[in-house]
């Protein structure tokens, strides 16, 4: 048996666990988003009554405590600093998350902590949270999937950490346009909108719809990869058995086969850590 080599078996299982988990979580976050996009291009009536099921209220749980359970997988897998602070960095955004979630649901969970307030400054940070979080989930599944031989995974992932940059700037001017700064504190929102703050709201959740459905699609792609990984590394251990049968022996002329090699792209993985 090679340590090194169940080291890197063990790394790619546990990141497709991580990035799968993220995947599921991330679906579910996709079909919020459009929901809200449904409403605001005249299916209001269709969303408030989706919004009125007694398990939609819920839908968030799996979604933050999926990513959060999913990012902490990811912790450690690799040794480039880089990937250790940008992992670091989503676990503590995960944890703050989880703890918006529960002073929204303290009521049902019994938490008694009271009445925290705060709701628009809440929910501003949350999607604050958000923009940092698609930049950095996309960056660390572009490096995985580059790693594992895709040409074009960096293309795509710089595509989606700039596309988060621009939503996030959308959301700062939006967010001080809205805030109404005379009403003191807490901060408040406004009691109407103007026609020109509809309009930028809606341009800022269609960029999000956009800048998660993207960050999904290389989650699963790193998923995906992964497993192809471990699939390529199975069938390389049983060619090199001894004791191996001639069925064995033969079976990879009826599989797929896939350009390059983890054992030839783990030395490139840490040269190419942000």
């Amino acid at each position: 048996m090679d340590p090194e080599r169940d080291s890197l078996r063990q790394t790619y299982q546990l990141s497709r666990l991580g990035f799968a988990i993220l995947s599921v979580s991330l679906l579910l976050a996709c079909s919020t988003s459009i929901l809200s996009l449904v409403a605001q291009f005249g299916g209001r009536s269709f969303a408030i009554w989706v919004e009125n099921l007694w398990w939609w209220r819920w839908i968030g749980t799996p979604i933050v405590w999926g990513c959060l359970i999913g990012t902490y997988l990811l912790w450690g897998r690799w040794p480039d600093p880089g990937w250790q602070r940008r992992v670091g960095l989503l676990v503590v955004m995960g944890l703050v998350d989880v703890i918006l979630w529960g002073f929204d649901h303290s009521d049902a969970l019994r938490l008694r902590i009271g009445d925290v307030g705060h709701v628009w400054l809440r929910n501003r940070l949350g999607e604050a949270l958000g923009w940092a979080e698609f930049a950095l989930l996309a960056s660390l599944a572009g490096d995985v999937i580059a790693h594992l031989g895709v040409e074009r995974a960096r293309e795509a992932s710089k595509s989606t950490r700039s596309l988060a940059a621009t939503g996030a700037v959308i959301w700062m001017i939006l967010f001080c346009h809205r805030t109404a700064w005379n009403r003191g504190w807490p901060l408040q929102g406004p009691r109407r909108d103007s026609i020109e703050t509809v309009l930028l709201a809606l341009g800022s959740t269609m960029i999000w719809t956009l800048t998660l459905i993207q960050v999904t699609a290389l989650t699963i792609a790193a998923t995906r990869e992964s497993s192809r990984a471990l699939a390529e590394m199975d069938m390389e251990d049983r060619r090199d058995d001894l004791f191996h049968s001639p069925s064995d022996a033969n079976a990879s002329l009826l599989a797929p086969q896939y350009n390059g090699s983890p054992r030839e792209s783990r030395e490139s993985f840490n040269d190419s850590g942000n």
